[in-house]
């Protein structure tokens, strides 16, 4: 045979096992969807790649083939027979008086001895200068099968005292350190932590290994012990001797399969951040260290593959040494767990102990596992869009709600979006009881008792829906208030007949039952949402937008200022001021959205004579854009367009017929704006004294906007606006 055909042979073993668990491994998890199936050239790149491990570990893997080969020859009781006939080239005569055989080593080029069982089991062949052995005679029966040595009672007490005190730490939560040993333990090995302390008695009884020169562990005491850095050959020794020693550990025995089971674990959790706390839920920072390099070079399912080739090979290797020890039997058992085990957790690891978020994802509600709620595994679509949505519940799906899987995601979800279908019958609390559609005093102080009062007359609330939440579990006092918002706003509009965002009428805080936040929880809790009264008359169904009793900030611009004791009272401090109420505060702004206002003022100053007043429709991301219907001192209403700082006049009524100006008496005014099909926007003012303005605006229209009060002042500041009424509505 050529040298090249023995080196090729030599490296078969050990090259063939790892490219074929890895490609084994590839297979299984792209059939298993544990990573997509990567592109050709980083197939062919991991089989590369796990040739080359093989390649390293040609000396351990031949020597378990031998051990495996033994164990299996002594249980049947044949004797394997030396090859005869090999080329004397190859033949050295100090090896054959010692029934010992030579091979040229792969890449060295030099001459070394083949390891025999002997060197694992510590035969009297272990010893290269062993006297020649005499010729035994022939053995009736099969031969005996080596034996290791028994481990002391001192290396069995340190093992098991280790493994007991790893599982009183890890496993016992009532022990007061157990908290911060377990998380040190998880950041490092992730749930690898949960199975440390089984891996302390796989030291118990120590396998075999091949002989090599122990760890030069006195170099790198040499910066301290002789105050030198070291040498070059020093360092090339360190290097040499490392190597050797992780090819062995890795490769080779039980350690090669835990490192790869955390990096395996780290790959099927979706390669989870350090810094929001996922690896510890995965392989930990052993994990991520060792697989995510071996990701980005690879992509996710060469890594894996790799990883489980490794993990393979290293299985194979030790059972081959128990099987030499404790008989084939043993052997394919210990194989089976080392495989089956690890591999087993690692797969249920892609599917199981995740968390699970309500989200949103391209504008849909989406279910989202992961490891934290900014990591994602697999997700899931509720078939929800975010359209329609408040924004609470927007807010809240952005935040991440926490739910227990993927159908109580889609429950809870729809839920929320559609609290009709989780309506009850009724609210109760501190001895009072509310249903939806009643309106209700309070007394007040540290009572806090509510009690039923007509709509048609003076009342603090009005009760817009009452009905549960959908939570089975406590999900925390600040997930409930969001929620139960939440819920209030997607109702809003049901009872309202307008949009929870597209009016001024805020919502109140919804009322929730006694004790929810603490020991007092139950499941599906009942809330009810309600409004403040803006006046003794009920709002179901009105589509009201804004009201002169709305409890909101009325926000007044530079050079204007807004009161609002028993009527509305609007004053330009400055002269040449436009005074628009709600100031720019209030950013509603309803796109396509019409309205009607009913409204009644006065003005009153020495210059209110050149004041004009009244109402408009103003684009409230920018109220210096929309119309305003504005009654002059000689009581004519006018019809403008504002857009940044021009102001054209687009319609006029005729002088007021029997009607005083708004100087001399108060002017009642009824406007509307609204988009026409044709795309414009028409506009109405009516007023009394047969007063109408109307005009239709189809030269870009200004089409986002929401009902305003307008003040527009004359040169002499002072001139204050009252308005008695005011009242929109959509129309």
């Amino acid at each position: 045979m050529s040298e090249v055909g023995r080196r090729f042979r030599a490296v078969l073993p050990a090259v063939g096992l790892l490219t074929l668990a890895t490609a084994g491994v590839l297979g299984i998890s792209t059939l298993l969807g544990f990573a997509p199936a990567p592109p050709v050239w980083r197939i062919v790149l991991t089989l590369v790649a796990a040739a080359l491990p093989g390649v390293a570990a040609t000396d351990q893997v031949r020597a378990a083939l031998t051990d495996w080969r033994g164990a299996t020859a002594a249980e049947s009781g044949a004797h394997r027979r030396p090859r005869r006939g090999a080329p004397p080239a190859q033949r050295r005569p100090d090896l054959e008086r010692t029934g010992e055989h030579a091979d040229t080593g792969v890449f060295t080029g030099r001459t070394r001895r083949v390891p025999t069982t002997d060197d694992l089991w510590g035969g009297e062949g272990a010893v290269a200068t062993a006297p020649p052995r005499v010729e035994d005679p022939p053995s009736a029966g099969p031969p005996p099968r080596p034996r290791p040595p028994r481990p002391s009672w001192v290396r069995l007490a340190v093992t098991v005292l280790s493994a007991v005190a790893l599982a009183v730490l890890l496993w016992v939560p009532q022990v007061p350190v157990s908290g911060v040993v377990r998380a040190v333990a998880q950041f490092f090995s992730g749930y690898g932590a949960y199975a440390l302390p089984v891996l302390p008695l796989l030291l118990a009884w120590p396998l075999p290994r091949l002989h090599r020169e122990p760890w030069p562990w006195q170099l790198p005491l040499v910066p301290l012990v002789d105050r030198r850095l070291w040498t070059g050959e020093e360092l090339r020794t360190l290097a040499v001797a490392t190597l050797i020693f992780v090819r062995e550990r890795v490769l080779t025995r039980s350690t090669g399969i835990v490192l790869a089971a955390l990096g395996l674990l780290h790959l099927v959790r979706g390669n989870p951040d350090l810094l929001d706390g996922g690896t510890s839920r995965a392989g930990g920072i052993v994990g991520l260290l060792l697989a995510e390099p071996l990701r980005l070079v690879l992509a996710s399912g060469g890594a894996i593959a790799l990883l489980g080739g490794v993990l393979a090979g290293a299985a194979a290797v030790v059972a081959a040494s128990v099987g030499r020890a404790w008989g084939t039997v043993t052997g394919y058992a210990v194989l089976a767990v080392a495989l089956a085990v690890p591999l087993g957790a690692v797969g249920a690891g892609h599917w199981l102990g995740f968390e699970y978020y309500l989200r949103t994802e391209n504008g849909r509600v989406v279910v989202v596992a992961g490891l934290s709620p900014d990591h994602r595994q697999a997700v899931h679509d509720t078939s929800l869009t975010v359209d329609g949505l408040s924004p609470s519940l927007v807010a809240l799906f952005d935040k991440g709600l926490p739910v227990a899987d993927n159908a109580d995601g889609d429950r809870i979800a729809k839920a929320l979006a559609r609290p009709a279908e989780s309506a009850a019958a009724s609210f109760v609390g501190d001895q009072f009881e509310l249903r939806a559609g009643e309106c209700f005093d309070w007394i007040g102080g540290s009572s806090q008792l509510r009690y039923v009062a007509p709509c048609n007359g003076a009342h603090v609330g009005e009760v817009t829906f009452v009905g549960h939440l959908p939570f089975t579990v406590d999900p925390g006092k600040a997930a409930v208030e969001i929620a139960s918002r939440a819920v209030c706003e997607q109702s809003y509009g049901d009872y309202l007949g307008v949009p929870f965002g597209q009016s001024f009428l805020p919502l109140e805080q919804p009322l929730l039952p006694a004790g929810l936040d603490g020991d007092g929880w139950q499941p599906r809790p009942v809330i009810a949402c309600w409004l403040g009264s803006v006046g003794p008359w009920p709002l179901k169904g009105t589509k009201t937008v804004a009201a002169l009793q709305q409890k909101v900030s009325w926000g007044a611009a530079g050079g204007c200022k807004i009161e609002v004791p028993d009527a509305l009272r609007v004053t330009a401090e400055q002269p040449n001021a436009r005074c628009v109420a709600p100031g720019p505060e209030q950013k509603l702004s309803v796109p396509g959205g019409g309205f009607a206002m009913d409204l009644e003022f006065a003005a009153i100053g020495k210059a209110a004579g050149g004041a004009k007043i009244g109402a408009g429709c103003f684009d409230g991301a920018n109220l210096a854009n929309g119309y305003s219907f504005e009654v002059a001192a000689d009581g004519i209403i006018e019809i403008y367009k504002h857009v940044g700082d021009q102001h054209v006049k687009l319609g006029a009524s005729a002088k007021p017929k029997n009607a005083g100006p708004p100087t001399t008496a108060s002017t009642p005014l009824q406007v509307t704006c609204k988009p026409t099909v044709d795309g414009g926007v028409e506009l109405t003012a009516f007023s009394t004294g047969s007063r109408k303005a109307t005009a239709v605006d189809k030269n870009a229209p200004i089409t986002a906007l929401s009902p305003r009060l307008v003040l527009s002042n004359a040169a002499t500041a002072g001139v204050v606006m009252t308005t008695m009424i005011f009242s929109a509505t959509r129309v």
